[in-house]
Formats: structure tokens, sequence, C-alpha cells
């Protein structure tokens, strides 16, 4: 160990330069390492959205597929609810003031309507009972004519999360599915709304 006491004022200053050079490089490697971690972290955050971005687009094109095969169904099927339809919506869409609703399947032939909402995979988390069953209001806004008619609603979906069915049953909401290369309506309990 130095004895510190035998140093003079020079070798003082010699020593506090040599420290401020030090504390000096410090400073600059943290500067060159926070801006390499500043692009590093811009870079992640771009690949990160872009994955986000290509994740949405498989949703969205899940949820396209979905409407397209229960549309196309319904089209060279055309029953419901022990119920021969022969008009065959897609994509009806309400809008006045800040309410929007969107009906992606509607049936018609006089006398009654099915409203179907469509989900790729169908959960709590994507549907609501209260709100399907809300929507029937918008609907005969929309469709004035209708106000008359009996209103059938169903959730058609490739797959449904574990119970949510039993609860659209009991709400006396139908499901639909594909079974196969069929698809399978369960619709015995549908209820008139």
């Amino acid at each position: 160990m130095e004895n510190y006491q035998n140093l003079s004022w020079d070798d003082i200053k010699a020593m506090s330069a040599d420290t401020h050079k030090i504390v000096q490089e410090y400073i600059q490697q943290s500067k060159e390492t926070d801006q390499q971690l500043k692009k590093m972290f811009a870079e992640t955050n771009r690949q990160i959205k872009a994955v986000n971005k290509q994740i949405g687009g498989i949703g969205n094109s899940n949820g396209e597929m979905a409407e397209e095969y229960f549309y196309n169904a319904f089209k060279a099927d055309k029953f419901f609810a022990n119920e021969r339809f022969n008009k065959v919506r897609r994509n009806q869409i309400y809008r006045k003031e800040e309410i929007k609703a969107e009906f992606d399947i509607v049936l018609l032939n006089g006398k009654s309507a099915a409203l179907i909402e469509v989900k790729y995979n169908a959960k709590p988390e994507n549907i609501s009972i209260e709100k399907i069953i809300e929507k029937i209001k918008y609907f005969k806004t929309l469709y004035p004519e209708c106000e008359r008619f009996n209103i059938y609603l169903g959730v058609a979906a490739m797959s449904f999360k574990e119970g949510l069915e039993a609860e659209l049953h009991q709400a006396g909401i139908a499901t639909i599915r594909p079974v196969g290369k069929k698809m399978v309506k369960f619709d015995k309990d549908v209820k008139v709304f």
C-alpha cells in the first residue's frame, strides 16, 4: 500500500487528472452504450410492431375465412330454426351517431329474421350474450319493415371455448359450427326474440 502522506501537490493534481480522464472515458462509453441500447430498443420495437401487425392480419384473415364459410353454407342451406329463408345478407352495418352495430350474416324470409354473429374462435372475451341480444333493436331500426318479425339469434364459429355453447343455448341463442365438411346448427332450443 502506498504511503499517501508523502504525496506532493503535483502528485495529487496528476492523480486527480488521471481520475478525471478515467471518469470522462467512462461517461463517453456510457453514452455510446446508451446510443447502442436505444438503437437496439428501437429495432426491437419495430420488430414487435411488425409481428403484431402480422398476427392481427392472421386474426383478420381467420375471421374473414370463418365469415365466408358460414355465409356460403347458409346460402346453400337456407334453413335455420326450422324455417326456410330466401335471403342471405352479409356484413350489414348500422351506424347512427355514436352507435355502430354490424350484422355478420342476416337471414330473411318475410316473417322472420336470423342474426348470426360469426367468430373464428368464440370465447367469452369476444362474445357477449347481452350485446348480441341488444343488436335486435339496432336491426329493427336498420330494417323497420322487420319490426314485427320473429327474430332468431345465432353464433357461428369454427370453435367454441368450453362452456360457452351451453351459456348461449340457455339464453336461447343457437350455435353453428363445422363438423367435417358440413355446417351443423344447434338450434332446437333457439328462442324467438
